[in-house]
C-alpha cells in the first residue's frame, strides 16, 4: 500500500510548533492565485513559520499553474492531496487532451477546464506559441509531485485531512478515498475520529455543515462534539472561495495551530 504520510514533514511542522513558530493551514483555494497570495502577504510569515495547505489548490479559478508552483517553489509550505487534485493527476495528459475520455470530461465539468487553460498558458513561448516539450515537462513534474504529496497530516494535537475520516473505520484502515471525498458520515458523528487530535479540514462549504446557514457564509465551523481538552474535535475552514451566489462573500481562510487565530481574504479575482 502507498505510504499515505510524510513523516519528515509531521516532524518538521511539529517541531516548529514546539518552537514556538506559527504553522498556518489554508483552505482550498481552486486555482485563486491573487487571493492566495494576498492571503499569505497578511500573514506576515517569519523565516520558520510553515503553511500546510489543505488540497484543492485547483480548478476553477484562472491560476492553477501558479498555486501549485508557489507551493512548490516555497520550502516552508507543504500540501495534503485533495479530490481535485487526484482527478488532475489521472487525467491530464497530452494524449487526453486530443482524446478526453469521460473522466477527463468529469473532471473538465469540475473545473478542470480552468486548469489546462493555465497550463496551456504557461507553456507559450514569448511570442504566444504554445510550446509542447514545456508542456509536457509542467505536466511530467506536477503531476509527480501530486502523486507524492501525504493524503493526511499527524502532529500532536492535530489532524490535517482533505476531506475527513470515516468514524466507522479504524484509523489505521482508512483509504485515499476516505481522505479525499468522504462528507456526511464524518461531519455527522457524534463521537470524535481522534480522541486526542483535533481535525482540520476543507473540501466541504462550511455553510452547508452542521448548524450552519446561509447566515454562515465565510465562516469558520467548528463542531459541537469536544475533546477532553475541551477543544473541537473537528475544524472546518472551506469557507467557499470559487462560489459565484451573488451577495454572498467568497473567502479564503487561513487558520494558526499555534493559537487558533483566523485570518480571512476576501476573493480578489472577479
Amino acid at each position: 500500500m502507498k505510504n499515505l504520510r510524510n513523516n519528515g514533514i509531521e516532524k518538521d511542522l511539529q517541531r516548529a510548533l514546539g518552537d514556538g513558530n506559527n504553522v498556518w493551514v489554508i483552505g482550498d483555494i481552486h486555482g485563486h492565485y491573487q487571493s492566495f497570495v494576498s492571503l499569505v502577504d497578511r500573514l506576515e510569515l517569519s523565516e520558520n513559520d510553515k503553511v500546510v495547505l489543505l488540497g484543492d489548490l485547483i480548478d476553477r479559478g484562472p491560476n492553477s499553474f501558479g498555486v501549485i508552483h508557489t507551493v512548490r517553489n516555497n520550502p516552508n509550505f507543504v500540501s495534503v492531496k485533495g479530490n481535485h487534485e487526484a482527478m488532475m493527476a489521472e487525467n491530464f495528459s497530452l494524449e487526453q487532451l486530443n482524446n478526453p475520455d469521460i473522466d477527463m470530461m468529469v473532471w473538465m465539468n469540475n473545473g478542470g477546464t480552468t486548469t489546462i487553460r493555465s497550463y496551456l498558458d504557461a507553456s507559450k513561448n514569448n511570442v504566444g506559441v504554445l510550446e509542447g516539450t514545456t508542456l509536457e515537462k509542467y505536466l511530467q513534474d506536477d503531476i509527480e509531485w501530486i502523486e507524492d504529496l501525504p493524503v493526511h497530516i499527524v502532529l500532536d494535537d492535530w489532524r490535517l485531512v482533505h476531506a475527513g475520516y470515516d468514524p466507522e473505520l479504524p484509523l489505521d484502515e482508512q483509504t485515499e478515498e476516505e481522505y479525499l471525498w468522504i462528507r456526511r458520515e464524518f461531519h455527522q458523528t457524534q463521537i470524535p475520529v481522534d480522541e486526542k487530535r483535533t481535525v482540520v479540514f476543507g473540501h466541504t462549504p462550511t455553510v452547508s455543515l452542521p448548524g450552519h446557514s446561509e447566515i454562515s457564509w465565510g465562516h469558520v465551523w467548528r463542531s459541537e462534539v469536544c475533546l477532553a481538552d475541551g477543544r473541537p474535535s473537528a475544524i472546518g475552514i472551506d469557507t467557499c472561495l470559487y462560489h459565484g451566489k451573488h451577495g454572498m462573500p467568497a473567502v479564503l481562510t487561513a487558520f494558526n495551530l499555534q493559537d487558533e487565530r483566523v485570518i480571512q481574504q476576501n476573493r480578489v479575482e472577479p
